[in-house]
């Protein structure tokens, strides 16, 4: 579920997802949790390049792109690039 291995896609893992979770975000505004999850439920219902995702990894997701230092919150809760 995590990271890919030999039974898990790469299209299953966080790096994947938290990959497209970073291209969803605007380069100059913030995007709140709540829209940003809005937003890759719309794009995996129009692409399905997400095989099995769930709110639970999306989140994980995000704690990884946090780890990585590529984006960031603000004081209202807002997410943006920070690369």
């Amino acid at each position: 579920m995590i990271l890919p291995q030999k039974h898990i896609k790469l299209s299953e893992s966080i790096f994947a997802m938290g990959a497209i979770i970073y291209s969803l975000l605007d380069d100059n505004k913030s995007v709140g949790v709540d829209e940003l999850w809005e937003r890759l439920k719309s794009k995996n219902q129009n692409e399905k390049i997400i095989d099995n995702y769930s709110f639970d990894k999306f989140i994980i997701s995000l704690d990884y792109l946090f780890t990585i230092g590529i984006i960031n919150s603000n004081e209202k809760g807002g997410l943006t690039k920070c690369i």
